[in-house]
């Protein structure tokens, strides 16, 4: 220790010796656990006092994770590192002491075992410490129990520091009660303030040592305000007596308590006593007891002396006065007053000195003054008074009405009058003047004058102008100078009119007045010179005393100056003087008016001010007049009253109106007006409300009873006043009615509408049948219309009644008893009681034909015989028995009789197309009764007439009936014969048709022909202008995937023209380009709109874009003619060979003839392995660009040399009009395309949107199955036949292959997907066998159960254990609730099946309940989730909504897009929707769901991957901090102005920018959106109460788990504790200090030291926590209005810097943790509320890092960007700052280093 500095002068002997450090506790060998924590402590003695610190190898350890910490008394520290690395950490640590004397060192070794590779005695800590609250000076016990091999010691740790209970006087004890729980715990009693902070129970073993998780101990301080338990009392005493007066404060802490005299302390400060002071007293006293949290004060005056004046000025006086009393006074009051008759007191207060000068007096003027004293109890009695008279000064005004005039060549006259304010005896006047007035007034001519108003100047230079100023002055000095006159020295010119100024004024006049000038000459005219800022204007007008200014401009100011003219000149003018004209009513409307929408009554009108020139005046406010559009609900055909909304003040530029008609359009005016009235109106403006729940029933709902189990309901819409919106659909109701009471749950069915069915008119008729009803039972059905808002009214319940029963289906059974008969054989039905059998309908006939044959038997009969039966058909037979009630329910048996050869033959038919070489023939097939079964093939036979040898054959596919003969030779007959077959063989030839072939032309040329591959149909119609009379010219439609093949008689080598159409796509190129194509590569010469007569190959001519190049000598070329038809189909192509097959240019006519037989094959031979070794190289390199993905697609092996996409494929064989309009669109366009498509309001969306159309008819026949109707959800949305998924069929039961379920292709992938709808209790286990069946590993759901309370979708799934659906079992593993959606895992298991599979449900919960989601940001990070877990090797992902249309289709459509991008440069959303629209009715089913799309697939580009493995986290920011290439500023940089793209449009504030709301937001730009901001509860005739600048933010797990806050301001800390209250928050985080750089940053919204009321709730302080980084407060809240109260916890971070961020995330990531530890210790559910001081910066770091930490714990992995771009969708400008979004990466980093110890 130091000596005192005075002790160093006594001699060296009496010093202690000095001393080298010794080591006190020296650290032993420690084995920690990876990812644990080690101490090492080290403590040493020496004098001086030894410095002690840690080294590893020598040197310094300097490491986040490694930290050493002091010991508060005495030399030591302790060497923390956490979390244990290996083998990084593994090492000797050396720990050196060292004073002036010497130094030391010790040494200590670390070993780490990995937690997998522990042996089986190493510590484990059982039980660790949890928070804990204790109140000051009772007993706090922290829990420990630990376990190993042999039993661990146990020690404690608090601040990192190790706790020695011997030190503490047996106040801290470890309890050792061997075999207990608690045999480690720790004991505080009596415990203090001092003992609050962070605990660790340490357990170590020679196996090594392990630490628990932190604990907080918090200990309470009750604090109560004093209060005088005794106060002094009055005493009176003789003069030399003594008293003694007790005084008594109490509180907690107790108070001190101290005696004064006036200023001076009786009670010494280091002898306060505490609670009771007695004072023995001989003088009189005040008792002031002074306390920590308050005082108390006790005092009475006589008044002042008299005041005595000391000084005074012109407009002061200084008084002096005496305190009259020696009490402590206050403040003194000075009143004065003027001494005239009716002049009152001024007051002067706050006067804390003996003397004062009282300012502001008038001159010369005499005052009264007195004094007053004021001390703790009032104001005393006033003093005398003392009277006093103020100085001169120099005049204020100056002398008035100066009128000069010329009386002689040179002699002028000046007169005026005296100024208004002389402030003192006037001495004289000075007269200025000057011919120059632009000269300082020092250069000017003075004139003075004594005691008189009237004087003459001589000696003035005549013909000049002499402007002249007077003024005034008194002994003091001089005043100032009058206005400037002019007068011009000539005789007979007219002096300065005077008085001149302004009468009467209106918006376009003024009236001047004046008075003439005294004049000899008399004044024959008047010069008016006037101005409007710098344009000028004179005029001139006979003589006259006043004269009006017109056609002025209103509001508008002037300046005006007046000369007189007579016969000698014009006089001087006169000083400007101006004046502004009236204001008018606006010459225009307001401009840019706006409307929206905000309720279904309320429509938001805004607009700006007319233009400046315009507005005439102050605008007063402006006037908003709106009427209804057309019929309005009360009935009549025109427009509705007009109405107008009270005046909106000039302030505002938006108004609400309030209590419109529902989804009713309105035209909408604004016009501006100013005081005198309102201007123009503007353009009428037609906007509508917006939609609300139908306001009404539906109309004419009649029921129809069927039979006994089924209704008919039938109803019509209503009409459209009281629609309130897009009617989307209609809800059934039946409910079963016993004894007029209803008996059980109503049922509802729904008829949701597809949006081309949404009515517009009330004519639409609507009927539904309800079927799987109780016979003779009475029903009481309602039907309710819905729009997005929800279900309007039920019309009135109609009762009926079931018919009665009817039997069930008889026994029924057929068999084949010839190979042309059958017997049909039935018994009778099973009967219910009392029912009479009456008779039976059977029905039969083949399968394939149409109506079937209906025959009726008597109740006896049993069977009947059939014949006639045809082979090879199925026969179907139904029969069903009859009651009283009708029919009842019918057994159906079907025959199938087995195939024969045919008996019969096809039939050729008559009219067919012959030429010179080809015959083209159609046929019928045999007739039905002799086909005997279904018919595989056909054989064609011809050969030509009177020739030897068998007839040529050719095999023909059954689905074509005509065929064309080629290569027949001219002028020969053919006799021609076909036959039929069936899978037993064929049967019978027809007889023989003759044809006879065209005779030969005599050009000899040869025709080309088109093999049929594949036996296309031939179209009939044929282009007449290319036929040719010997060649015809065949029509075909290449099916898909199938190529058109070109051939060239007699030549082996086809021309596939599918291929050549896509090599030369007609692209426009320069003449350059041109000549630098390959030459031998197939292309377009000419395109043509309008066919030409003739055309010229190779002159070189452009037509259109393609290319007619001249042709090379010497080369031989293949011509054809391709007419390309849209037929609704898809595209026709029609091929028309040249009439030259070859053309060889320039080719000499002795030429070998070979070249015609060689030249063609080698040509197209050439040209084709050209084209498809483009094809190929393209391919492969577009195979090796593609990047790698996490998740490879199971296609990656197909061929590549075709197009591998479906919506590919789909754009080459099926191309609509709508997709040749609507081409993929480039990445790089997107955005502006998307820009484009919502312009106009969403114009160009809504086209392409409507033009979605597949162009083809689709059957679903299985869906309108009696059977299968029950399993459709809606009535209207049903699964296409050939595109339906088919179950595995269970045997004997009918339409068990079937579920509302369909195929959806994918991109490069066919049945990618399944969209369904959501399962119905009747089709659980159906839903169940298609995911077993389809080897689905995942499920998407989109919907929640229930929504707008209407069901949505049935649970299909387990909540806990094992269901079984059907045939399968299903079990639940795992559910992970996060904020947006939620993941189940379950087992599956097949009956009768040993294998087991996993199967994941992912639902998405943040789908709105109506519209689209507000942000595509949720839904893209579900869908990377979606993507990351499902197996490439699963079946098709499996999604659903409701119908399975809508939400169904924006998820295929963009997860298929996403995937398209990762290998191409476009995307196709439009040929994708329709795509799937050929595969599913309604996908995609509105308008907002296909804009969400686009702007899904915009941010998913824009922001692109930023999710990162947690362990690949520090690469990730070391890439970021580097420089991009190419640009100049680093990675981390550019990705923070990425989320500044989207800004908020302003429309998404609308109550933050009310005006009675703005002055609640503490900065203008930071407010609360709509759609996330917090509402109160409204205060009943308060506006704005239900406001506050606060947003709901979700978390990981939980939706609005927090409330991002902006610091309170004094005017809304009611409103902050109304809602902590509201929402039950009893968390509070405070990010700020209340006062920052100088600024107030927030206010003190809580009491400090007793409880304060905040409107209704009273805030008590209990407790406050002073931690090293935070400090906690604890209140008591309690509502006055029920007595109810709550703790509410706050958080005050204190060690965030005033400027830019934390240095480190450690403190920051403890403190996060400590929140939320608390919560779930006392927390309510109610969210987090967060605040700093604007509740974005800061708070949102808190949020970021709250979420990202949790997910990373959770996940594994990191994405701040994604979550911060999150959260700015919730609030705007989340994460304000680059070093704010730096922190969360940093913080993230240092979070990962301690994974484990915030592992709990």
């Amino acid at each position: 220790m130091s000596l005192p500095s005075s002790l160093s002068l006594s001699p060296p002997s009496s010093s202690p010796p000095s001393a080298p450090p010794r080591f006190t506790k020296v650290p032993v060998d420690q084995i920690g656990v990876s990812g644990g924590v080690v101490s090492f402590v080290c403590q040493a003695t020496g004098d001086p006092k030894p410095r002690v610190s840690w080294n590893k190898k020598g040197k310094k350890v300097n490491s986040q994770r490694i930290e050493t910490i002091e010991f508060d008394e005495g030399a030591g520290a302790v060497l923390r590192i956490q979390p244990l690395r290996a083998p990084r950490d593994e090492n000797i640590y050396e720990c050196v002491a060292e004073n002036s004397e010497g130094e030391i060192t010790v040494n200590a070794k670390l070993s780490i075992i990995r937690e997998d590779l522990l042996p089986p005695g190493f510590p484990n800590i059982d039980m660790g410490p949890q928070l804990k609250v204790v109140e000051r000076t009772r007993t706090a016990t922290m829990l420990c129990a630990a376990s190993g091999n042999p039993d661990p010691e146990i020690t404690w740790y608090k601040d990192f520091l190790p706790i020695d209970p011997s030190a503490s006087n047996g106040r801290i004890k470890q309890l050792r009660s061997e075999g207990t729980p608690i045999r480690g715990a720790l004991q505080i009693e009596n415990s203090e303030e001092t003992d609050q902070g962070k605990y660790e129970c340490v357990a170590s073993n020679v196996e090594g040592v392990r630490y628990s998780s932190p604990a907080n101990l918090y200990v309470r301080v009750r604090r109560v305000p004093p209060r005088f338990s005794i106060p002094p009392t009055s005493q009176e005493i003789m003069p030399g007596g003594s008293v003694n007066i007790t005084c008594v404060a109490v509180g907690s802490p107790m108070p001190y308590v101290k005696w004064m005299l006036n200023s001076e302390d009786l009670t010494p400060e280091d002898e306060m006593p505490v609670g009771r002071n007695v004072l023995e007293l001989t003088t009189i006293t005040i008792c002031m007891c002074l306390m920590v949290l308050g005082h108390f004060v006790v005092h009475s005056f006589p008044p002042p002396g008299t005041p005595v004046v000391t000084e005074t000025t012109a407009t002061s006086v200084t008084i002096t006065w005496d305190s009259g009393n020696p009490d402590p006074v206050t403040y003194y009051i000075i009143q004065y007053r003027a001494k005239s008759p009716d002049s009152k007191y001024e007051t002067v207060d706050d006067i804390t000195t003996t003397r004062y000068s009282i300012g502001g007096l008038y001159p010369n003027t005499e005052y009264e003054i007195r004094v007053s004293a004021v001390n703790t109890i009032g104001q005393g009695p006033p003093s005398e008074p003392v009277e006093t008279r103020t100085g001169e000064q120099a005049p204020a005004s100056p002398p008035r009405n100066i009128q000069a005039q010329i009386i002689s060549q040179n002699t002028m006259m000046v007169r005026w009058e005296e100024p208004e304010e002389p402030n003192g005896q006037i001495k004289g006047y000075r007269v200025y003047y000057t011919m120059d007035d632009s000269q300082p007034m020092s250069l000017w001519q003075i004139h003075n004058v004594q005691d008189s108003i009237i004087t003459t100047i001589q000696s003035l230079v005549p013909q000049e102008t002499y402007t002249i100023k007077v003024l005034a002055f008194t002994s003091v000095g001089d005043g100032p100078f009058s206005e400037p006159i002019h007068v011009k020295v000539l005789q007979g010119v007219p002096g300065q009119p005077s008085k001149f100024q302004v009468g009467a004024v209106s918006d376009t006049s003024i009236e001047l007045t004046w008075e003439p000038a005294y004049e000899k000459e008399g004044i024959i005219n008047y010069e008016l010179r006037y101005s409007e800022g710098s344009f000028g204007t004179q005029k001139t007008f006979g003589p006259t005393s006043s004269y009006v200014v017109e056609g002025l401009r209103p509001n508008t100011e002037y300046h005006f100056s007046l000369a007189a003219i007579s016969n000698k000149g014009i006089g001087a003018f006169t000083n400007d003087i101006s004046q502004k004209t009236l204001q008018a009513k606006p010459s225009a409307p307001p401009q840019d008016i706006k409307c929206s929408s905000t309720s279904s009554t309320a429509l938001l009108v805004s607009w700006r001010p007319p233009p400046l020139e315009s507005q005439n005046g102050d605008l007063a406010g402006y006037r908003v007049r709106y009427q209804v559009v057309g019929p309005s609900e009360g009935g009549g055909g025109d427009d509705g009253e007009p109405a107008e909304e009270p005046t909106v003040p000039a302030t505002e530029e938006q108004v609400l109106l309030q209590r419109l008609e529902k989804w009713t359009q309105y035209h909408v005016t604004v016009s501006a007006f100013t005081a005198i009235g309102p201007g123009p109106e503007s353009e009428p403006l037609v906007c509508r409300t917006d939609e609300d729940v139908p306001g009404a029933p539906p109309r004419r709902v009649e029921v129809e009873v069927l039979n006994s189990t089924a209704l008919k309901v039938m109803w019509r819409s209503m009409t459209p006043g009281k629609q309130h919106g897009q009617i989307r659909g209609y809800q059934v109701h039946y409910v079963r009615v016993e004894n007029g009471e209803s008996r059980g749950l109503p049922l509802i069915k729904d008829v949701m509408l597809a949006d081309a069915q949404w009515e517009t008119d009330d004519t639409a008729e609507y009927e539904m049948v309800i079927g799987g009803l109780k016979p003779d039972t009475t029903y009481s059905i309602t039907v309710a219309a819905y729009t997005t808002k929800g279900d309007g009214a039920r019309s009135k319940p109609k009762l009926v009644v079931t018919k009665g029963a009817v039997p069930g289906p008889p026994y029924l059974s057929v068999a084949q008893d010839s190979e042309t008969s059958a017997v049909v054989r039935w018994d009778a039905p099973d009967l219910t009681n009392g029912m009479d059998l009456q008779g039976y309908r059977l029905q039969f006939g083949r399968k394939d034909v149409s109506p079937l044959a209906t025959l009726e038997f008597a109740p006896q009969e049993r069977q009947y015989s059939v014949g006639n039966i045809h082979r090879g058909a199925t026969y179907l037979f139904k029969i069903s028995a009859k009651s009283r009630g009708g029919f009842g329910e019918e057994a159906v048996v079907e025959l199938s009789v087995p195939e024969n050869t045919p008996g019969g033959y096809p039939q050729i038919n008559e009219g067919s197309n012959v030429t010179c070489c080809s015959v083209q023939l159609s046929w019928s097939p045999p007739v039905l009764a002799e086909r005997n079964g279904v018919i595989t093939e056909y054989t064609l036979a011809y050969k030509e007439a009177g020739a030897a040898g068998a007839p040529r054959e050719l095999r023909l596919p059954p689905s074509q009936s005509s065929y064309v003969l080629n290569s027949l030779k001219p002028n020969s007959a053919y006799d021609v014969k076909i036959r039929a077959h069936t899978s037993v063989g064929p049967g019978p030839y027809s007889p023989p048709i003759q044809y006879r072939t065209v005779a030969f032309d005599p050009t000899g040329r040869a025709c080309p022909f088109l093999s049929q591959a594949g036996g296309w149909k031939l179209a009939k119609n044929i282009l007449q202008q290319y036929k040719n009379e010997n060649c015809p010219t065949p029509l075909l439609q290449p099916p898909p995937e199938k190529n058109l093949i070109l051939k060239l008689k007699n030549k082996q080598t086809p021309l596939y023209i599918n291929q050549l159409l896509r090599e030369v796509t007609p692209k426009r190129r320069s003449r350059r380009q041109l000549a630098q194509l390959d030459q031998r590569k197939p292309y377009i010469t000419a395109c043509f709109r309008q066919l030409p007569s003739s055309f010229t190959v190779g002159s070189d001519h452009r037509h259109s874009s393609c290319e007619n190049k001249p042709l090379e000598p010497g080369k031989e070329y293949v011509f054809f003619l391709l007419a390309e038809l849209n037929a609704t189909a898809g595209v026709s192509l029609l091929v028309q060979h040249s009439s030259v097959d070859l053309l060889v240019v320039n080719f000499s006519s002795t030429g070998d003839g070979l070249i015609w037989v060689v030249g063609p094959v080698l040509a197209v031979v050439f040209i084709i392995c050209i084209v498809i070794a483009i094809l190929l190289y393209k391919n492969r390199k577009r195979k090796e660009s593609e990047p790698r993905t996490k998740c490879l697609l199971n296609n990656a092996d197909i061929t590549p040399h075709h197009p591998t996409d479906p919506v590919e494929m789909r754009r080459i064989n099926f191309q609509t009009p709508g997709m040749m309009n609507h081409p993929p669109i480039p990445i790089s366009e997107l955005a502006e395309h998307t820009e484009l498509l919502k312009a106009n309001d969403n114009l160009k969306l809504s086209q392409e949107y409507e033009s979605i159309d597949p162009g083809q008819q689709f059957t679903w026949e299985h869906s309108n199955l009696e059977v299968n109707k029950p399993k459709n959800r809606y009535a209207n949305v049903i699964a296409y036949d050939h595109s339906r998924v088919i179950l595995a069929p269970i045997e004997g039961i009918t339409g068990s292959d079937y579920i509302n379920a369909n195929y959806i292709d994918g991109y490069r992938k066919q049945n990618a997907y399944i969209a369904t709808q959501g399962p119905l209790p009747e089709t659980f286990g159906d839903f169940w066998r298609m995911v077993w069946e389809q080897r689905a590993a995942t499920v998407v759901m989109m919907t929640r159960l229930e929504e707008k309370s209407r069901i949505k979708c049935d649970q299909y799934w387990p909540s806990r254990g094992t269901e079984t659906y059907g045939m399968t079992q299903v079990t639940l593993l795992d559910t992970i609730e996060l904020a947006t959606f939620c993941v189940r895992t379950f087992s599956l298991h097949k009956n009768g099946s040993s294998e087991k599979r996993e199967v994941r449900q992912f639902q998405f919960t943040a789908w709105p309940d109506h519209g689209v989601p507000e942000y595509p940001t949720p839904f893209l990070a579900f869908l990377r989730r979606v993507k990351t877990c499902n197996p490439p090797d699963a079946g098709p992902i499996i999604a659903h909504c409701s119908a399975g249309v809508g939400r169904t289709g924006c998820f295929i459509v963009i997860d298929a897009m996403l995937e398209r991008i990762k290998h191409e440069k476009t995307v196709d959303i439009y040929g994708h929707v329709t795509l799937m629209r050929s595969q599913r009715n309604y996908m995609v089913q509105t308008e907002d769901q296909y804009s969400f799309i686009h702007d899904a697939l915009l941010e998913a580009v824009a922001c692109g991957n930023t999710e990162v493995a947690a362990r690949s986290l520090y690469s990730y920011i070391q890439k970021l901090a580097q420089v991009e290439s190419g640009e100049h500023v680093t990675g981390m940089e550019l990705e923070f102005k990425r989320l500044a793209n989207s800004k908020a449009h302003t429309s998404r504030f609308i109550s933050a920018n009310l005006p009675c709301n703005k002055f609640k937001n503490r900065l203008v730009n930071i407010m609360p959106y709509e759609t996330t901001r917090v509402c109160l509860q409204p205060i009943r005739g308060l506006e704005g109460s239900d406001y506050i600048n606060a947003s709901f933010i979700d978390g990981y797990r939980q939706q609005k788990a927090y409330i991002a806050t902006q610091g309170p301001l004094a005017e809304t800390t009611e409103d902050f504790w109304r809602m902590l209250w509201e929402n039950n928050s009893t968390i509070v985080v405070m990010l700020t200090k209340l006062r920052e750089m100088g600024r107030e940053k927030c206010h003190q919204y809580w009491p400090a030291e007793r409880s304060a009321r905040y409107q209704y709730f009273v805030v008590d302080p209990m407790a406050e926590y002073n931690m090293p980084q935070y400090i906690l407060r604890e209140f008591k809240v309690t509502d006055a209005r029920d007595g109810q109260s709550r703790t509410v916890r706050q958080f005050q971070f204190t060690d965030w810097p005033e400027q830019g961020v934390p240095k480190s995330g450690e403190g920051f990531i403890d403190f996060i943790g400590q929140v939320h530890k608390t919560k779930e210790q006392f927390g309510q559910d109610g969210p987090i509320s967060v605040h700093c001081s604007a509740g974005v910066g800061r708070t949102g770091v808190f949020i970021t890092l709250s979420i990202v930490l949790e997910r990373m714990r959770y996940e594994g992995v990191v994405d701040i960007f994604q979550t911060v771009k999150m959260l700015r969708t919730q609030r705007p400008a989340m994460v304000q700052t680059e070093d704010e979004y730096q922190f969360c990466y940093h913080a993230a980093l240092e979070y990962l280093g301690s994974f484990d110890h915030y592992a709990t």
